[in-house]
């Protein structure tokens, strides 16, 4: 009844990691498929941005280089006129001579003038105010709180020339908005002056900002070319894509798909919220039967405040998978009906097999109970001998070794190779009941073996020990008995020894150990003893009587028997 209990469960086991494989296929090939999708949509719009980042890069760059380039063409204007001037006209004519140069000179689409203050703060040419011309503007201040002039002219004290930046509202825009304003400045050193001239960062970037919608409304990939990168800003106003160029300039900020999702508001919250991501939104079929799936991918262009993304129509990516569900299941039915008829060929010979080896098992078992209840009740070897199936004998030599470890490890200390405590002591206990008034026992500690350990480390003196132990044994008398009591401590029992022999004994040993030469520590031990005789004394009174010996060969000096 187990093993057909058993085949079952494993059958409904393999039925089980059947439709866990076929599961696991399907999401593997799913997530394989829609993650492919989703590199290419976020390579695409990421291509779009570093084309984006690239142009609003450079466009600060050459607004610097050409506000630098300016401003050495108007210094060479100024340095002409003094320098042809200087020596027959005043410092008031030539002036107005470079002020009536350079007044009315205009550049990037009209923008652009030149200025000219002094060291201290004096207007001298503002052309584009002319009332504060001679008026000193040191404390004036953008829209940010910063004292430009000041910095201007810490600028041109400091290095003679460089780039300062503010924060203005356009004149004349309607714009209540500050904006940047990059000025480069130039010390003039024949009169304490400095010039300069600034332009406004987000009028350069506004071409910038029409290249890129240019170069998106150009993009058109996909089999068809009907895929497209398109961009909207934060409010929903549509301002490229190449191929639906009507939906251009048009407010889509509550357009939704055929679920009511809000399209253009959740693509500007994902955005605002996260820095871009994937959304899934359904839209009709161009036939108006049906709908597909679109997944889309955004990201921020947060300078701007512009959304740019792509999408792509996953219903194909659908039917590759629906198509590929089709042929698992058709797989994984092939392979139920061939486990089912796999479990029914194993279950009818298994029962059959079954049948015909129980009753040999029965008959070996219960010789094999038999003698596991012997060997367990007298931790005797099993008779091998007496068991004809193979498996049991197998088991029973098995058996056999671990009783004989266990009557080892009962008897003898696993390290030195000598009696363990417990058994010494058994063996002490029967040998008081037999000779009670004649047994000497001796207790031996070898000397500074913390040393030992300290100095060599454990291996060694573990090494230490099992020589020790040796010596011990070897000149121990025949009829004594020999045990590691614990750590560095032995045991010798001496039956029919009277007290003067037991201490001839252990003076023999101490003597040995002393001359034995070790050379893992490359030199030699020493050990200290204390005997105890079992005439009209109690077990424990002799371990007293001995211990109380050791600690006093201890004291005298170590390396000594006392009694």
């Amino acid at each position: 009844m187990i093993v057909t209990g058993a085949i079952i469960v494993q059958g409904f086991m393999w039925l089980i990691d059947s439709v866990y494989l076929f599961e696991d296929d399907i999401e593997a090939l799913n997530q394989i498929q829609t993650d492919y999708v989703k590199a290419q949509l976020k390579e695409r719009v990421a291509a779009v941005i570093d084309y984006t980042d690239y142009r609003s890069h450079e466009t600060e760059k050459v607004l610097r280089n050409e506000l630098r380039s300016r401003t050495y063409e108007a210094y060479s204007v100024m340095y002409s006129i003094y320098n042809q001037n200087k020596d027959s006209h005043t410092q008031e004519e030539i002036t107005g001579m470079i002020k009536d140069a350079l007044r009315d000179i205009r550049f990037n689409d009209n923008r652009g003038y030149f200025f000219i203050d002094t060291l201290e703060g004096d207007v001298i040419l503002y052309p584009v105010y002319p009332e504060n011309e001679g008026k000193n503007l040191i404390d004036l201040q953008d829209d940010d709180g910063r004292f430009v002039i000041r910095d201007e002219i810490k600028t041109v004290e400091e290095i003679g020339e460089g780039y300062v930046e503010g924060y203005w509202r356009k004149p004349d825009s309607g714009d209540d908005n500050t904006h940047k304003k990059i000025t480069f400045v130039k010390g003039f050193e024949p009169y304490g002056w400095y010039l300069g001239c600034g332009d406004y960062l987000n009028d350069i970037t506004r071409v910038i900002q029409k290249e890129v919608l240019e170069y998106v409304d150009s993009i058109q990939y996909g089999e068809d070319n009907n895929q497209y990168v398109f961009l909207h800003d934060f409010s929903g106003v549509e301002l490229a894509n190449g191929v639906y160029p009507e939906m251009v300039g048009i407010n889509h900020y509550e357009l939704e798909d055929i679920n009511g999702a809000k399209v253009y508001q959740e693509q500007i919250k994902l955005c605002i919220e996260n820095g871009g991501g994937y959304l899934e939104h359904y839209w009709p079929n161009k036939d108006e039967q049906g709908y597909y799936r679109k997944l889309t991918y955004v990201e921020p262009l947060p300078q701007w405040e512009w959304v740019i993304g792509t999408g792509v129509d996953v219903s194909d990516l659908d039917n590759r998978i629906h198509m590929k569900e089709k042929e698992l299941s058709q797989f994984i039915i092939t392979r139920i009906l061939l486990i089912l008829a796999i479990l029914a060929f194993l279950l009818t010979a298994t029962i059959i097999q079954v049948n015909k080896f129980m009753s040999k098992v029965k008959m070996n078992f219960s010789i094999f109970r038999d003698a596991m209840i012997s060997a367990r009740m007298k931790l005797e070897p099993i008779q091998i001998e007496n068991l004809d199936y193979t498996d049991f004998s197998e088991l029973a030599e098995v058996t056999n070794s671990m009783t004989e470890r266990i009557n080892h490890l009962l008897h003898y200390d696993e390290l030195t190779g000598i009696y363990n405590r417990r058994h010494i002591m058994e063996i002490l206990d029967r040998i008081l009941i037999e000779t009670p008034d004649t047994t000497g026992i001796i207790i031996m500690d070898i000397d500074y073996f913390k040393n030992v350990n300290d100095n060599f480390g454990h291996s060694v003196g573990d090494e230490t020990l099992k020589i020790t132990a040796n010596q011990i044994k070897v000149h121990t008398p025949h009829g004594g008995y020999v045990g590691r009591f614990g750590g560095e401590e032995f045991i010798i029992i001496l039956p029919n020894f009277n007290l003067q022999e037991a201490a001839e004994v252990a003076e023999n040993i101490r003597k040995e150990i002393e001359n034995t030469y070790i050379e893992a520590i490359n030199g030699g031990i020493t050990i200290s003893g204390g005997i105890g005789h079992s005439k009209a004394y109690s077990r424990d009174r002799l371990f007293a009587q001995a211990d109380k010996m050791l600690y006093k060969a201890k004291e005298l000096g170590r390396n000594r028997i006392e009694y």
